[in-house]
């Protein structure tokens, strides 16, 4: 259904593109403390100034940090292609693909230029869901669950669905309905969007491509204060240490968190680590022995082994890649420790 006006809109350079074009760097518009927080939860407050549903572009011509959400996300492939990590797996999108996330994924995305155009559909809250579920049968596909799931506040919040719309014409013309609607940016836009994307919601049960679903029964709800705690407290925990804190055998606790996550203690530490290393080098000024001191690691070798086993390179190599072409304009300068 592309339109010219759609196209126009959204190739249009805006203000946050041009800079991150000239510097060849990411731009921290928002202002985020990625030394207190090296890997921030994205705040929805600038985004949801006229409807709890909002539309937004992904500024091209940069790295994407590691982040989380305070929302469930939506990305959908209008142009070109994109590489992004949740939870650190690595997928390619392309033109007329589509990614829902719940809140606490970890997301990242690769630099992306010209003609890589990425839109954000991002959901509010847990009442917008509950608003959204009057329109749809929850038990309608996998999607209406991940939404069900997704207004749950006992819930955990790390599934993500990939579609791939390519042959679905129904579903494009939603979504680039959707997209236009949402960027018009009026305050009487709010039922149509959600008009809107219910009817998208119904039809994307059937361009599935790919999902990782963990609709955690009540028996797993104990453990969401104990994963919350590590993601909070990655640089300083160990398994001995949050057994002990929640009261619980280390043994058995390590299997309870491999069976809900699909990953180990440690390997959910270690990603932690290397998303929030990899955060520091795109937007500070840190150097190595510094970065290992805000992660947890005592000595830089520890370093260079998480690098080379998740991403078959050297942490001076990674900062050479996503260091700015030139150097960014004071304005736009990290805050320093």
């Amino acid at each position: 259904m592309t339109s010219h006006t759609l196209d126009t809109q959204l190739f249009k350079l805006n203000k946050i593109e041009k800079l991150q074009k000239h510097f060849g760097g990411n731009v921290n518009y928002m202002d985020l403390d990625y030394i207190n927080d090296p890997i921030p939860k994205m705040p929805g407050k600038d985004f949801f100034k006229t409807s709890d549903i909002a539309i937004t572009k992904n500024n091209r011509f940069s790295y994407v940090p590691a982040h989380t959400h305070t929302f469930i996300e939506l990305n959908y492939m209008y142009s070109g292609s994109c590489t992004q990590y949740i939870n650190d797996e690595k997928i390619i999108l392309h033109q007329h693909d589509l990614l829902i996330m719940d809140k606490d994924i970890v997301q990242r995305i690769d630099y992306t230029s010209d003609n890589d155009i990425l839109v954000n559909i991002l959901i509010k809250d847990d009442s917008t869901l509950g608003d959204l579920a009057n329109y749809i049968n929850e038990s309608a596909n996998i999607v209406t669950q991940f939404l069900y799931n997704a207004s749950r506040t006992n819930a955990i919040h790390n599934n993500f669905i990939w579609f791939n719309l390519t042959n679905n014409e129904l579903a494009i013309n939603l979504i680039e309905s959707l997209i236009m609607k949402g960027l018009e940016k009026n305050d009487s836009q709010g039922q149509s969007l959600q008009l809107i994307f219910s009817a998208l919601v119904i039809e994307l049960s059937k361009s599935i491509k790919q999902e990782k679903i963990n609709f955690a029964d009540p028996s797993t709800d104990d453990l969401l204060p104990i994963l919350k705690y590590l993601d909070n407290h990655f640089s300083t925990i160990s398994l001995n240490k949050i057994s002990q804190k929640f009261g619980y055998n280390t043994n058995y606790l390590g299997n309870k968190i491999k069976k809900v996550t699909g990953k180990t203690f440690k390997e959910l530490v270690e990603r932690r680590k290397l998303s929030a290393a990899q955060n520091l080098m795109i937007k500070t000024h840190c150097n190595v022995s510094e970065i290992c001191e805000v992660i947890g690691y005592k000595n830089n070798s520890s370093l260079f082994r998480l690098f080379k086993k998740y991403l078959d390179t050297t942490p001076s190599e990674y900062k050479k890649r996503v260091s700015p072409k030139k150097p960014v304009n004071q304005e736009f300068n990290q805050r320093l420790p």
